[in-house]
């Protein structure tokens, strides 16, 4: 998909989970309706920040593109900021402790340093796994050099032995 086709796309989620979010914060039944709106957000939001950084090492970006990406990062933001004041005013929290929307944020950011762990271990087992790999190559290769350096000096020697008795022979 093209850079202007996902941005739009995620611009498109985003709004309509913005006006889900509005309309039916103070009636939701389920909180997992609520959920699924700001997860899509957090999802749109991620989207269009790496196509902003794919944009970014472009060679040739107009200026009206740069405008697009920078109003429509500010144009989520400010919807971020009344989805959050919305979300906090219909769960509030005691004054002492993070707002509801804080914990939020919280949560996402520690699902997604997990996920990034995940990865980054995952990672490091596969080059772990092709590394003891490359070591059992390794390891096989000697074993079949050496022997068929055995098997060369052991041909060699009967070589010569076979030699020296067919040259007693003919003596």
């Amino acid at each position: 998909m093209e850079p202007i086709t996902t941005a739009l796309a995620a611009v498109s989620a985003a709004s309509s989970a913005i006006s889900f979010i509005k309309a039916r914060v103070n009636d939701v039944q389920s909180v997992s309706e609520l959920s699924g709106q700001i997860s899509t957000l957090f999802s749109a939001q991620q989207k269009l920040n790496e196509e902003r950084n794919k944009q970014a090492g472009v060679g040739d970006i107009s200026f009206k593109t740069s405008i697009d990406a920078v109003l429509e990062a500010k144009k989520l933001n400010e919807e971020m900021i009344q989805i959050s004041q919305l979300i906090n005013m219909r769960f509030p929290k005691p004054a002492d402790q993070p707002s509801t929307w804080q914990e939020i944020i919280d949560h996402h950011n520690q699902a997604l340093r997990a996920q990034k762990e995940a990865r980054q271990a995952a990672m490091r087992e596969a080059a772990r796994k092709s590394q003891e790999l490359e070591d059992t190559l390794k390891s096989i290769a000697l074993v079949i050099f050496v022997i068929v350096v055995a098997v060369a000096l052991f041909l060699f020697m009967f070589a010569a032995i076979a030699r020296s008795a067919m040259d007693e022979i003919i003596l």
